[in-house]
């Protein structure tokens, strides 16, 4: 799910005693007024509600999203497009949107990004983050490489109290109308953040650190909460079954295992997995657990052409989270542009591209 409040609530309205409610309402209305009497019960309570970040499965699709160092690292000028939704209880109430783009500079001796995020939760609490990046790049020696890599962004969260439905606005003929409950408009917070990573890598491998929300902004709305450091570690190797000895190379077959840990307000994620590339087309399995059991399957399917890339993935739910519609659906879209023929002044890093 992609919830990801990290503050203390505190409410102090009081409800209106329940009406009695039709049972001929519509599912959409019992649906709505489920979502809404949860959130009123998150408000009300005094103690403190952590969780974590926005997630993607298609970890290496959103890759800034991912480490700020891997700003500029294909070297071409990319623009990404990614979509997030679990259908749970209704498709579209929890959704994510991501818009992200990159390109490298010889005179800034490395690469340039930026990305936007919005995330909705039951129209009734969103997300939104701007960032802009710069990742500074240099070679080690003849075959190895870092990327240092440096975030700023703007987070704004939100209620919706104009979405919220009370129990005193059902009719016990049908329909809602006006509630006594009274809101004000300023259920908001905005703050600064800041963000770094690192990369090492060569032809073959990579591995890298990311270290996110470094200066815990204050993010709370009814009383201050820091949003606490996200520390993030990743690895991978990619290597050829078969290699094509002409320069045209699309009709290798590579296998890219990776892993990749994180850890946030004592919370911890471990996804590990592999990609498999045959011709242009890519598929891929990974496993998501927080160390004491699994909890959800990743499939992946995706084509890559030079220009552009497209993947999908499905999140299937170990636990039984999952509704009868079923888990996460992601949608990743890739476009590249300008991309310079390969220099030896720098290395091109080869990770995967779901």
């Amino acid at each position: 799910m992609s919830c990801h409040f990290q503050r203390a609530w505190k409410f102090s309205g009081r409800m209106k005693p329940t009406r009695n409610i039709n049972v001929n309402h519509s599912k959409n209305t019992r649906m709505l007024f489920t979502i809404t009497i949860c959130v009123v019960v998150l408000l009300a309570t005094n103690k403190t509600s952590w969780s974590q970040d926005a997630m993607f499965s298609q970890f290496y699709g959103n890759p800034l999203y991912l480490n700020p160092a891997f700003a500029g690292s294909k070297k071409c000028t990319r623009l990404i497009l990614n979509y997030r939704n679990q259908p749970f209880p209704a498709f579209g109430t929890f959704a994510t949107y991501s818009i992200s783009g990159d390109m490298y500079s010889d005179k800034l001796s490395g690469g340039l990004g930026f990305n936007v995020i919005h995330d909705s939760r039951a129209q009734l609490l969103s997300h939104t983050q701007a960032g802009a990046f710069y990742a500074w790049q240099s070679r080690l020696s003849h075959t190895w490489s870092i990327s240092l890599g440096f975030q700023t962004s703007y987070f704004n969260e939100r209620i919706h109290s104009e979405n919220l439905v009370f129990p005193d606005q059902y009719n016990p003929g049908g329909g809602t109308g006006a509630s006594g409950e009274t809101f004000s408009s300023t259920f908001d917070s905005h703050y600064i953040d800041f963000s770094s990573g690192f990369l090492i890598y060569n032809k073959n491998f990579y591995s890298g650190v990311s270290v996110h929300h470094l200066n815990q902004p204050e993010r709370g709305i009814f009383q201050d909460q820091k949003l606490n450091i996200k520390y993030s570690f990743m690895a991978g190797y990619d290597f050829a079954l078969t290699e094509n000895s002409r320069v045209n190379t699309s009709n290798n077959i590579t296998l890219s295992p990776n892993v990749i840990f994180q850890s946030q307000s004592g919370f911890t994620r471990l996804n590990y997995g592999m990609y498999a590339h045959i011709e242009n087309f890519t598929a891929g399995l990974w496993l998501r657990h927080n160390l004491q059991h699994p909890n959800t399957l990743i499939f992946t399917f995706g084509l890559k052409q030079v220009n552009y890339a497209i993947g999908y993935s499905y999140d299937y739910s170990l636990s039984g989270f999952s509704s009868p519609q079923g888990g996460a659906h992601e949608l990743g879209v890739l476009l590249n542009f300008n991309c310079p023929a390969p220099k030896n002044t720098y290395r091109i890093l080869n990770c995967p591209t779901f």
